[in-house]
């Protein structure tokens, strides 16, 4: 074996190692990082965030129905789960008609 041969398989054999050694640390921040996740969850499932979780999904709730007063894709998509913006259908048929009339 000469000696270029030599540096080129230690080199790969040291990166192969350097590259394992990496993959082990990565896989124990995930295995901790899942961990943290599901306990978030948990929490979330359990109602711990109960009040505070409502008072966001209120607020989300109220911006997506002040979005849908002008876009039509928005109200399909509150309709198509239950939620209909009451007087949303008149504005926007007032809108269209006024577009249409243009």
């Amino acid at each position: 074996m000469r000696k270029w041969q030599y540096v080129t398989t230690v080199t790969l054999g040291a990166t192969c190692a350097v590259i394992s050694v990496a993959l082990v640390i990565l896989s124990q921040m995930n295995v901790s990082m899942q961990a943290q996740i599901q306990i978030r969850q948990q929490q979330l499932n359990s109602g711990i965030m109960g009040p505070q979780g409502q008072q966001i999904a209120n607020s989300i709730l109220q911006d997506m129905e002040a979005s849908a007063a002008s876009n039509r894709d928005m109200r399909d998509l509150l309709g198509k789960h239950g939620y209909n913006i009451p007087g949303a259908a008149t504005a926007t048929n007032a809108t269209e008609t006024a577009s249409e009339e243009e």
